[in-house]
């Protein structure tokens, strides 16, 4: 049913035309007077910028109206003269504006101006992030003050890394650097106006703005080149005359820096007459000799440069110069002369010249030498110096049968050509540094689809792709191939395979031309002539004659077949006579299978003393999972056959040389892949005949017995920094750690010598060496692919088999550890590889096998308290129990949660910690974030915002007459679309910020009883088919052509309505519809009321699949792999998309499951329920490619995984925790306002000891040892304080001595030693109450300013100025903790952003004698400054060190002498889900040495933790001893310690 659609303004074009169309006609709206806001780019040359100029302007000045004279728009010279400069052709320039107008009112100051600077040249998107040009920034008055505020933060910031390097110079003109004493006469005068204006005030003189900036620029400007320009000519205001800027605050005195004066007063320094103007020369040739030096150093090192990257770009990709080395192995094997058919053929000629792209298809034989008519073919290309990029398919390799292999290199050898791709596919892989892991299709969609893809090459570019048939899912990459070249006419594709174009048309329909191209023996017979005549030396020497009948006969019967030739050849050298070679001819058959079974017959007749080996020699050449070199197959043959061998290449030559050979790199390989089909032929009676199973059964055995022995024994005290973990290593190790599993989904499952030695190797330490060496040495991948092939195992072995036995609960438990270790610790494995010994396995769960097995010293690391006995798949919860969660996005760093009260909430996807905050104003009903930029949309019921998601800055605002139900993103995201709820669709400019168009998908529906489609449900955007899925309630699904403005169909679930009956439609889609996000996606999952889930093919109009779920919601995944359903009890059900196959299950009691998305990578799952977001990693979204599975792997069922979720009532999380001194027990406030004593022996709660009003949290407990008095504050600000005293068994609360409701919020309690007096901090006042006297002085630090007070009258004992705390402290980052260390002569502070508690603090160590009564400044101690950049949380002191979280979330410590010698010591590291929360991290340590974690509801003790000592890598020899106090058989000092609040 395909219906016209006609539209009044159609104007003859279809709606999404008009609209693409319409994008390159419209006008930039008018700028003001002053210039724009923002970073506005005036010149982008065409070549690639060697430096970025950014223009910024001062007080009351424009983007442009600062750098024009008279406003004369010709004498805008940044723009105008700039840009016809030829010393300037290589440069952008770009200007910023703000509004620094002094006659509005503003709450902004230069700090606010600098970060605005900061997140336009971050975010601009003519500066890629990862571009390596140059930085220079031209600051007119208090533009320089910004510019140097902005340089500061972007040295002090994470994230702005790049940005800092690229700054090379920066030019001051006129800029006040120590203020301007007119400014305060200025202030003077608006203070008869209205309102603040901050940045006027940071112009005074000597204000604390500009004390701040010259405090902190020195640090970071030793590398920059500055220049400062002074005015010399007075300028007139009001009442008088003079300079604005005196030279010594316009000059900064550095010895990098150039200072010269300008004939000008304040205003025109910055604006010139002519370009012969002497000031314009001044700051012109200042400009130029900067950007020299530049070129001269950049220049000649761009290729170093360029080189850098491709080594990072490969690195990221995993790729080599493999391509490159097989190319010149091919083309070393071609005679000179042959293959010249192919060039000469008008067909190939077209391929190559046309300006249409072609698929230029070859197909073939075996063994009729297409891999060496591809080498000719890129040779061809090489000569003709074309742009080519190449891959050789190869069934011996493993990794180079997979689709992601091919793109992998396709891309880095496109990026080695162009500079464009290079900075894309970096760009890409620095967003996800894992994508070489990725499945194909996500690498796909990520790298070419989305990246290099969209870049338009200027000429044409060539892919040669050899032996698609050995291409493991050739099928599936077909059309990817086609999608190529449609969308990038200019890339040309050759390729060769067995099969013909029409074995993979079966569901493609292409656009493109397919030209196909078979050879023929004729087309060959001239290349084996030339073969047998280069090797006709090599045979007998016979008669002329005879060798031309030779060589005739040799032609006839080889039908083209190369492989068939050669082996001739290698009969015809036994030879000896004219008679032997008639002999030979004659009876040697033209059939291969006939070839090789002669052969055979002739090594059975061989004497036997060399048979032994020769089946060996051909069984590891068989069934070896990729070609093992000579040395590795020495060895592992040694482990075989029991024997020694002599020469490996001799023995190969000589026992099986026909069938194996050893190429360029060493490899053994076979001769050909029909070689080795025939071989495993069950037809072959030979007793060479390799029979699979038992192949890989033999191979399995003798990888075990090398990863069973001694050479894998794990060292008894392996340290991180061991080095060379293969150090006494055979070449073997390589294979057998990496293969052994591959071979055991081949091996029968009823074999238990198989299942012994594996448990022997599994439930031994050998193991851990094996995943250390592939840590080290190879991808964790493997390991997942390990657990994996156990899984498939262990099925198969069901079939027959009990589960019962050690042996198989073994082999269970470790094949779903492998991949959880991967998937748990895989960062902290790879970074240290020897940390899988005696770091992670106290951290796995207490049934897993690591933990059982490897954790069980008493003398190691213990984890306790946690109730979890297996691993869970639910990574984080994220609560708000004030919101109701209604919207959910994904990105590649971050996820986004949409809420009814229109707050959209920013977590970091890895750490899932909360890092930005948005406002909406109106319920959230859509989150999406842009594909190719940085963009958050959000939509609600009446309005569509656009976010920047670099700086979080709304972009535009549209409002809609209804509610979004879809969004979808095109052109570059440079369109949105959007389907509403009055049968609309719109569509966006987002570079514009202006509505297109909009269009009634419901206009004329003849004969569809137009009126049922009033008001619609759902809807779904496909864009790859240009179709628009809507839902009405009862109805079929519409289905609406975006191209055609037409109706496409409509469908029941029987399918499409114009190929199936009428069926009842009492069962409507509740809402439920999704595509899936394949290439070429044509499936449509849809959600009905009845229960059932169905998949509808709409290319072809049918029901593929249909099962009965009850969803209510439905997410595809990113790589179109899998789909996520949630129903109305809570459950969510995970499936393969493509057959609706249940993979996942997760049970719950819940509230119904809102929405779901996945993460960028799909590897993990989002789900939004009532007040909770939970982040799910289950292990089957950890995927093998369908390309990365063997192609001869036993098929076996997988029962779906299900987990069952605990309901939120159950779990009552702590909220508050502190230790008591002797360290046996521990207190914890929790939500529900009760107070608990745990012990710290086992982590458990042992019983509660009192309780607040129930349902408010506790926020705070403080413990005073003297008193044995317990205080605590809740949410609802009232303060107790019980004693505590030791019963019987326990300790338990026996009296109340304090119960008080302060008026406002209570941020902290703090009692002196003995509990006499108690002070209760609010944001209002800060209230002691008496009761009797103590002398003890406490510290108070607000404002970086810190006051001593005494505790009996909490009289102020230092002056009215306090103690000014000097350093780096940025005000908009507030005091968060004080704690006192290192034998409390030193006082550790924190500091951070008070409305983002989870952002990363800045700690500041302070000397404690500089906070005496007298003291009047107190400085951090600058020895200290490198344990500061170390930490991310303080943890504790417990009298001699300080507990810390470093930023690489490793627990160390450090003394005061390790500290001030940059040492410290790294102890373990927490597992990252444990970090993975939205609440507060709560981590004490106690006076014995145990590291105290909540998690939720419990708390982990971490015993012994801080007795265990890493050696970091890198660090230097001759570390000192750590100070503990038990090495010495003694506590730590119990000091108390000082009260501070």
């Amino acid at each position: 049913m395909e219906r016209s659609k006609t539209n009044a303004t159609s104007s003859g074009r279809s709606f999404l035309s008009r609209t693409l169309t319409r994008r390159d006609d419209g006008a930039h709206s008018a700028e003001d007077g002053k210039g724009p806001f923002g970073l506005n780019t005036l010149f982008d040359p065409a070549n690639p910028a060697i430096a970025d100029l950014v223009f910024v302007h001062g007080l009351g000045g424009g983007s442009k109206s600062t750098w024009t004279k008279s406003d004369d728009p010709s004498l805008y010279w940044p723009k105008e003269w700039l840009s016809q400069d030829p010393g300037f052709q290589d440069v952008r320039i770009h200007s910023f504006g703000y509004n620094s107008n002094w006659g509005d009112e503003s709450i902004l100051n230069v700090h606010d101006f600098a970060k605005a600077l900061l997140g336009s040249i971050q975010d601009c998107p003519l500066m890629p992030r990862n571009t390596n040009a140059s930085l220079i920034l031209i600051g007119h008055s208090m533009g320089g003050l910004v510019i140097k505020r902005a340089y500061i933060m972007a040295k002090q910031k994470e994230g702005y890394e790049k940005l800092s390097q690229r700054a090379k110079a920066i030019l001051f003109l006129a800029t006040p650097h120590r203020g301007a004493d007119l400014a305060q006469l200025l202030t003077k005068v608006l203070n008869l106006s209205p309102g603040a204006r901050p940045f006027v005030k940071d112009l005074h003189r000597n204000s604390l703005a500009t004390q701040s900036i010259n405090e902190e620029f020195p640090q970071y400007c030793q590398d920059l080149r500055l220049y400062s320009f002074y005015e010399t000519l007075p300028m007139a205001y009001g009442l008088g005359k003079s300079l604005v800027v005196e030279k010594d605050a316009a000059v900064l005195g550095y010895p990098n820096e150039y200072s010269t004066y300008l004939n000008a007063n304040h205003r025109e320094v910055c604006k010139y007459t002519d370009q012969e103007d002497p000031n314009y020369q001044t700051v012109r040739n200042a400009l130029a000799s900067t950007i020299d030096k530049l070129r001269t150093n950049v220049i000649p090192s761009k290729r170093e440069i360029d080189n850098e990257q491709r080594r990072q770009l490969d690195g990221y990709l995993r790729v080599s110069d493999a391509p490159e080395d097989d190319f010149m192995d091919i083309d070393a094997l071609r005679l000179y002369g042959s293959c010249e058919w192919l060039m000469r053929k008008r067909s190939f000629q077209e391929w190559r010249d046309t300006a249409t792209a072609q698929l230029y298809w070859i197909s073939a034989k075996p063994a009729t030498g297409k891999t060496v008519l591809s080498g000719k073919v890129i040779h061809h290309l090489k000569e003709l110096n074309r742009d080519i990029a190449f891959f050789f398919f190869d069934y011996r390799n493993k990794a180079q049968t997979t689709i992601s292999s091919f793109l992998l290199s396709m891309a880095a050898q496109m990026a080695h050509m162009h500079t464009e791709v290079l900075q894309t596919a970096l760009d890409i892989c620095e967003k996800d540094n894992q994508l070489c892991r990725a499945d194909y299709r996500t690498i796909w969609r990520k790298l070419l689809m989305e990246g290099i893809l969209r870049i338009k090459f200027d000429r044409a570019q060539f892919w040669v792709i050899d032996a698609l048939d050995e291409c493991k899912t050739a099928s599936d990459l077909v059309p990817f191939l086609l999608k190529v070249i449609e969308m990038r006419s200019n890339i040309r594709i050759l390729l060769t395979s067995r099969d013909r174009f029409e074995v993979h048309r079966q569901a493609i329909h292409p656009k493109v031309k397919v030209v196909q191209e078979e050879i023929l023996a004729e087309d060959t017979k001239s290349d084996i002539a030339l073969y047998l005549e280069a090797n006709m030396d090599q045979l007998p020497s016979i008669e002329e004659e005879d060798e031309e009948n030779m060589v005739s006969k040799i032609l006839d019967k080889s039908a083209g077949c190369f492989l068939w030739v050669s082996l001739i050849l290698q009969e015809l050298r036994r030879a000896h006579t004219s008679s032997e070679i008639r002999q030979v001819l004659e009876e040697v058959p033209s059939d291969m299978n006939s070839l090789y079974s002669r052969i055979l017959d002739s090594m059975s007749k061989a004497p036997p003393y060399g048979k032994v080996l020769a089946r060996a020699i051909l069984t590891w050449a068989v069934c070896s999972s990729r070609p093992l070199t000579t040395d590795e197959l020495y060895q592992a043959l040694q482990i075989d056959i029991k024997d020694r061998i002599d020469n490996i290449k001799a023995s190969i030559e000589s026992r099986c040389g026909q069938f194996v050979y050893v190429d360029a790199q060493s490899r053994v390989q076979m001769v050909h892949q029909t070689a080795r089909d025939f071989l495993l032929q069950a037809s072959n009676f030979s007793e060479f005949r390799i029979e699979g199973r038992a192949g890989h059964r033999r191979l399995f055995m003798t990888c075990l017995e090398y990863l069973n022995g001694n050479e894998m024994r794990s060292p008894k005290h392996r340290k991180l920094s061991s080095g060379n973990v293969a150090r006494g290593r055979g070449p073997f190790v390589n294979y057998a750690c990496n293969s052994f599993f591959e071979h055991v989904v081949h091996v029968s499952s009823q074999d238990d010598e198989v299942l012994a030695v594996l448990t022997k190797l599994l439930s031994s330490s050998n193991v851990l060496s094996c995943i250390e060496y592939i840590a080290q040495y190879s991808d964790l991948n493997r390991l997942i692919q390990a657990g994996k092939a156990f899984r498939k195992f262990l099925q198969r072995r069901l079939e027959h088999s009990a589960p019962v036995g050690k042996e198989f609960t073994l082999l269970d438990c470790w094949a779903t550890d492998l991949i959880r270790l991967v998937t748990k610790f895989g960062k902290n494995i790879k970074a240290s590889p020897s940390s899988i010994y005696h770091l992670i396995p106290p951290f796995c769960p207490p049934e897993t096998a690591p933990r059982k097995h490897f954790a069980v010293s008493a003398r190691g690391i213990a984890v306790l308290g946690l109730s979890a006995t297996t691993w869970d798949d639910c990574l984080s919860t994220i609560v708000d129990s004030q919101e109701q969660f209604t919207a959910l996005a994904c990105s590649e760093k971050v996820f986004a949660v949409g809420m009814s009260s229109g707050k959209i909430v920013i977590y970091n996807e890895t750490t899932c910690q909360q890092s930005q905050a948005l406002d909406h104003s109106e319920p959230v009903k859509l989150l999406q974030f842009g594909h190719r930029i940085d963009i958050l949309i959000a939509a609600g019921p009446r309005k569509v915002r656009i976010w920047n998601a670099g700086s979080w800055e709304q972009v535009w605002e549209f409002k809609t007459p209804q509610q979004c139900m879809s969004l979808a993103l095109i052109e570059e995201d440079q369109l949105l679309l959007g389907a509403l709820k009055n049968n609309n669709l719109a569509i966006w400019d987002l570079a514009e910020g202006t509505l297109r168009d909009t269009a009634d998908w419901t206009l004329d529906l003849e004969g569809l009883q137009s009126h049922a489609y009033r008001r619609p449900i759902a809807a779904s955007f496909c864009m790859e088919s240009c179709l628009l899925a809507v839902v009405y309630r009862g109805q079929d699904i519409l289905l609406w052509n975006l191209d055609r403005d037409a109706l496409h169909d409509s469908y029941s679930k029987a399918g499409s309505s114009t190929k199936n009956a009428k069926v009842d439609v009492s069962a409507g889609v509740t809402g439920g519809l999704v595509f899936s996000a394949t290439l070429n996606a044509t499936l449509l999952a849809a959600a009905y009321s009845d229960g059932d889930l169905v998949l509808f093919d709409t290319l072809e109009g049918t029901v593929r699949e249909k099962t009965l779920v009850n969803a209510q919601t439905l997410a595809c995944s990113p790589d179109g792999r899998t789909l996520a359903t949630g129903d109305s009890s809570g459950t969510i059900q995970l499936f393969e998309f493509e057959n609706l196959r249940l993979l996942y299950r997760i049970n719950s009691e819940e509230y119904c499951i809102k929405e779901l998305a996945f993460t960028g990578d799909s590897h993990r799952l989002l789900d939004i329920r009532g007040s909770e977001c939970r982040v799910w990693d289950p292990m089957v979204l950890v995927r093998q490619d369908a390309d990365d599975e063997n192609s001869d792997t036993i098929s076996v069922s997988t029962a779906p995984q299900e987990v069952s979720l605990e309901p939120t009532e159950n779990i009552v999380l702590i909220t508050s925790m502190v230790c008591h001194l002797d360290g046996r027990v521990f207190f914890c406030g929790k939500e529900d306002g009760s107070v608990y004593l745990y012990e710290t022996k086992s982590g458990l709660q042992s019983h509660k000891l009192f309780s607040h009003a129930n349902g408010v949290s506790i926020l705070s407990l403080f413990f005073d040892v003297e008193s044995n008095t317990l205080s605590s504050i809740d949410n609802a600000s009232r303060v107790k304080v019980h004693r505590l005293k030791w019963g019987q068994e326990a300790w338990e609360a026996t009296d109340t001595l304090f119960d008080y409701r302060a008026g406002a919020a209570v941020r902290q309690v703090l009692t002196n030693r003995g509990a006499t007096h108690i002070l209760v901090c609010t944001g209002k006042s800060d209230m002691l109450w008496y009761i009797p006297l103590n002398e003890d002085h406490l510290i108070l630090i607000s404002d970086n300013v810190a006051h001593l007070y005494e505790w009996q009258s909490l009289r102020r004992l230092t002056g009215e100025e306090g103690i000014l705390l000097e350093g780096s402290i940025l005000p908009e980052l507030a005091i968060r903790s004080i704690t006192p260390c290192f034998n409390n002569t030193m006082i550790a502070t924190t500091f951070g952003e008070d409305l983002r508690p989870q952002s990363k603090s800045k700690l500041l160590l302070w000397n404690a004698a500089d906070f005496g009564i007298d003291s009047k400044i107190a400085a951090p101690r600058p020895r200290y400054h490198s344990l500061a950049d170390q930490v991310k949380t303080i943890i504790g002191d417990d009298g001699q060190r300080l507990v810390f979280l470093r930023s690489d979330d490793w627990i160390s410590s450090a003394d005061p002498e390790s500290a001030n010698a940059d040492q410290f010591d790294r102890h373990f590291f927490l597992p990252a889900d444990w970090l993975s929360t939205n609440i507060k991290l709560i981590i004490k340590v106690t006076h014995d040495g145990d590291i105290l974690f909540v998690k939720r509801d419990e708390v982990a003790v971490i015993k012994r933790g801080l007795d265990n000592v890493e050696e970091e890598a890198g660090s230097k020899p001759g570390k000192r001893p750590s100070l503990l106090g038990r090495e010495s058989g003694k506590r730590p000092s119990s000091k108390l310690p000082a009260r501070t609040f």
